[in-house]
C-alpha cells in the first residue's frame, strides 16, 4: 500500500480545507502552529506526550475543532507539532466511522456517522 491522502475540512473560528496524509500510527490530527493559529482552533488546557515516527518523544498542546471527511463531520483533537505534512489520525477516523483499507489505500465506512459519539439533533 502507498500513501493515502485526503482533503479534510477543518473548522475553528474559520473553515479551511487541507490535504492530509492519513496516518494510522497517529492518534490525533497533527497540524503546525501557524495552521492552528490561522484556523483559530480552540486551545484546551491539555498537553500530551507523543512518540514520533523517528522515536523522538515530544510534548504537544491539544486543540479542539471540527473535522469533515467524506461529507461526515465531528469534533476532533488536534496536536500542535512542527510537521512537514498535516496528519489525519485514527481518533478522527474512528469518530467519523472510517478505516483505511490496506489493499486499496482508500477510506471505507465502518460505522454510521458519529458512530462513536452520541448526537442530538
Amino acid at each position: 500500500m502507498g500513501f493515502v491522502y485526503k482533503t479534510v475540512g477543518i473548522r475553528g473560528r474559520i473553515a479551511r480545507e487541507i490535504e492530509m496524509l492519513v496516518d494510522t500510527g497517529s492518534t490525533y490530527i497533527v497540524l503546525d502552529k501557524k495552521s492552528i493559529e490561522e484556523i483559530g482552533l480552540f486551545e484546551t488546557p491539555y498537553k500530551v506526550k507523543l512518540t514520533l515516527a523517528d522515536k523522538r518523544e515530544v510534548e504537544a498542546k491539544l486543540f479542539l475543532g471540527e473535522v469533515e471527511v467524506g461529507g461526515r463531520k465531528g469534533p476532533a483533537f488536534f496536536a500542535e507539532i512542527d510537521t512537514p505534512k498535516p496528519l489525519l489520525g485514527v481518533y478522527a477516523l474512528e469518530t467519523l466511522g472510517f478505516k483505511v483499507n490496506p489493499k486499496t489505500g482508500s477510506l471505507e465506512e465502518i460505522a454510521p456517522e458519529g458512530g462513536y459519539l452520541l448526537w442530538l439533533k
